[in-house]
């Protein structure tokens, strides 16, 4: 009878310290763990959506969250996020110092963040117009990544973005039958790669007067309609304007210009 009231006393006295409501057997607390995969994943969001200055201050939160936990691999996400932002609206010494800020962490810490970081130098080396260096570390990556087909697949493309006259129209038939299959099968792990894809597939179809542009465009806005991309919508309705103007089918030509309009009009 005397021990229980004891063992409450000394639990007051050490502070609960020695004292747990329930057994913990993770003994891990991920709160801000989740707050930054929240925040990085409404940056990218954002991103996609093209609302750039958003998707920066979501990798800003998610990066001081990530802090609070000294997790260094969602802090170098998180700069390595921010500078592909930069990169996009051409701001390339904001997005060298945030590659700068994610390289101090390979330095001091073990992350593995190298591949990405190599990835946003080469795209920062591209917008500079430094076409042999870019080429250099996609090179690598595409040696290092061989054996993973959904990073093959996008390296290629990136690949054909930095040199276009490289395109292998078999291959990226091929490519895309892939990636398609991968998400039907569920096993796509990253829907932008085929986002990109899907983009570029319409945009050089276009661009070099290839077949099957109808379907490629019907895909490519089917496409962004599911994901809800009205930004990327309205680049794919500008993309079948300018095609079916030039192929002389006037009425098309006019039904995606309304589209067009009525999205300018929402706001979009």
């Amino acid at each position: 009878m005397i021990k229980t009231p004891c063992l409450i006393l000394l639990c007051v006295l050490g502070g609960l310290t020695g004292c747990s409501s329930a057994p913990e057997r993770d003994y891990q607390v991920n709160t801000y763990q989740r707050q930054a995969s929240a925040w990085l994943a409404q940056g990218d969001r954002k991103r996609q959506q093209g609302a750039y200055q958003q998707a920066l201050q979501y990798y800003d939160n998610a990066y001081r969250y990530a802090s609070k936990r000294h997790d260094v691999a969602q802090m170098g996400l998180a700069r390595l996020k921010q500078a592909a932002v930069y990169i996009k609206q051409g701001q390339g010494e904001l997005a060298e110092g945030k590659i700068a800020q994610a390289a101090e962490f390979v330095r001091f810490e073990h992350t593995e963040l190298a591949p990405a970081i190599d990835f946003m130098r080469s795209k920062l080396a591209f917008s500079r117009g430094e076409q042999a260096q870019a080429q250099a570390l996609l090179s690598k990556l595409q040696a290092q990544y061989s054996e993973q087909s959904e990073k093959q697949v996008y390296y290629r493309w990136v690949g054909w973005q930095y040199t276009p006259q490289r395109l292998d129209w078999l291959q990226a038939e091929q490519d895309m039958q892939l990636l398609a299959k991968m998400k039907a099968d569920r096993t796509l792990n990253n829907i932008e790669i085929l986002s990109f894809v899907i983009y570029h597939n319409v945009l050089w179809r276009v661009t070099f007067e290839h077949h099957d542009v109808p379907q490629a465009i019907e895909t490519a806005i089917a496409h962004f309609a599911s994901l809800e991309l009205t930004n990327k919508l309205v680049d794919c309705f500008e993309i079948a304007v300018q095609h079916y103007l030039a192929t002389g089918d006037t009425a098309r030509a006019q039904y995606y210009q309304a589209r067009l309009a009525e999205l300018a009009s929402s706001g979009h």
